[in-house]
């Protein structure tokens, strides 16, 4: 019974915790049951026949009831009992049964008549203990068909055993006769195969499986250097291909961004994107609307990476879209362009974190005119006259585009300035002037310094002279921002 209660706290069958109270009950009462008999001194009273006869039987009958309703519950089936309650109640009810036995004989019918041997009853019971432990064992059977599992065809030959038991006796007349040897006899064979069947079962087996996951770990550790290996090779692969997929979405990004270098009617453009990682955050877009209208557009996207650059290709789109629509047969103006681009934004299933700072205009070379309008940039574009003076295109603040279309509809208005010919102006990013982590920052009065002293040599030149001092300090320093800039000569 101990081995059984300790195992249920492994195992928690709830068929083990039926066998360990049933053999407890058992025991004790085997136990009684040889201190009553004839010849010892007894427990407390006097040692007789009829109380030895009556330990005997109730005894039989517990261990075959009790192993009858463990059988009859799943040998899968577990319970979160605390054994506890159980052991407390089996230990009053052994307790009453010593009590009654040994105080209150008399209650009890006569089992044994010395010179006469069995009574009826005795026999009837010894009848129905040996049906009861039959059902059992076709219970057992059941399981053991399902399983073909050898501990519970033991436990049959135990349950066999004490059906012999129980079978000699309803045969002795004498308490020391043969067939009372022979019974006990058989109890002990009996008991030895229940035990084995009980306890191997639910506790070999567990080794077993401890055995088995000892031999699968140091099997796992014999190969580990090898499954590192594989793994460290599957991981490279699919970093290599990361690599190469960020490679061509780098290329369509890059595809979308104009010439570094171009000339559209006449107007000079000069261009420089350098992304922190392999895809860029910023934006810029120059295209000719038609022979009078050029579009400019420099971005900034909330984050780095890849879903920063997705957000660059759908702000590109709906842009250069815009652009060809007619509104009273004239383009739409810069501060119409960004209020279709909030408006789409917020319809479109974004992140409520991703955010876009823009900066519109459009140049007309005709009338040398540039209206602009902001959306939320940081940084404002400045203009150089080729006379030497310098201005702020600062006359327009507009919203961030942002998802905030539920609660808020800003007004975005256009501001305009008039060009002479020869002026330049350089759009850029945050990314130029405050992205490198260093006390030698390119500075906007160093960015200043640069255009005035070169307002005189070829966009080449400047943009060589930009480019090199940015080459300067993130030699040393990583850019942990997109850097982006041009600059357009009217």
């Amino acid at each position: 019974m101990y081995s059984h209660y300790y195992t249920y706290t492994k195992t928690h069958r709830t068929r083990l915790l039926v066998f360990s109270m049933t053999f407890f009950m058992m025991g004790w009462l085997d136990f009684f049951h040889i201190m009553t008999y004839n010849g010892m001194e007894g427990l407390f009273v006097e040692a007789s026949t009829p109380r030895a006869t009556t330990y005997w039987i109730i005894s039989r009958t517990i261990q075959s009831v009790g192993i009858l309703l463990a059988t009859m519950i799943s040998y899968r089936h577990k319970s979160m009992h605390n054994q506890s309650n159980y052991l407390i109640a089996t230990s009053m009810i052994t307790f009453l049964v010593f009590y009654l036995v040994s105080f209150q004989i008399q209650i009890f019918p006569p089992l044994f008549i010395e010179g006469k041997g069995l009574t009826p009853l005795k026999i009837y019971l010894e009848y129905g203990i040996i049906i009861t432990f039959l059902l059992s064992a076709i219970l057992m059977w059941r399981d053991f068909r399902r399983t073909q599992n050898k501990y519970f065809m033991i436990f049959i030959v135990g349950l066999v055993y004490a059906i012999f038991t129980e079978v000699a006796f309803t045969l002795y007349r004498s308490v020391y006769d043969t067939y009372n040897v022979i019974g006990h006899i058989y109890k002990i064979i009996s008991g030895y195969y229940l035990f084995k069947g009980i306890f191997l079962y639910n506790l070999e087996n567990h080794f077993r499986q401890l055995a088995d996951a000892k031999e699968t770990i140091k099997l796992h550790a014999e190969n580990l250097e090898k499954i590192i290996a594989e793994r460290t090779m599957e991981v490279r692969r699919n970093n290599e291909k990361m690599i190469v997929d960020l490679e061509y979405a780098k290329l369509v990004q890059q595809s979308l961004l104009p010439p570094e270098s171009v000339i559209i009617n006449d107007v000079k453009f000069v261009s420089c994107n350098y992304p922190c990682e392999k895809l860029s955050g910023d934006f810029y877009y120059i295209h000719k609307i038609d022979e009078e209208n050029i579009g400019l557009v420099i971005a900034d996207v909330s984050g780095h990476g890849v879903s920063a650059a997705m957000m660059t290709v759908f702000t590109e789109r709906v842009i250069r879209h815009n652009y060809y629509r007619k509104r009273d047969g004239g383009y739409i103006t810069s501060g119409e362009t960004l209020q279709h681009l909030y408006n789409q934004f917020n319809q479109a299933q974004f992140p409520d974190e991703m955010h876009i700072v823009l900066f519109n205009a459009i140049y007309n070379t005709t009338t040398m005119e540039i209206s602009y309008c902001s959306g939320g940039m940081n940084t404002i574009p400045i203009l150089f006259r080729k006379s030497g003076e310098i201005e702020y295109l600062k006359n327009s603040e507009g919203f961030p585009i942002c998802k905030m279309g539920e609660f808020f509809q800003p007004n975005y208005k256009d501001a305009k300035v008039l060009l002479n010919k020869g002026d330049r102006i350089i759009f850029f990013t945050d990314g130029l002037t405050e992205s490198i982590k260093s006390e030698n920052l390119i500075s906007k009065q160093r960015l200043i310094e640069i255009m005035k002293s070169n307002n005189q040599e070829d966009l080449s030149v400047l943009k060589s002279k930009i480019d090199q001092e940015i080459s300067d300090v993130t030699i040393t320093n990583e850019n942990d921002d997109d850097i982006t800039y041009f600059i357009m000569e009217a």
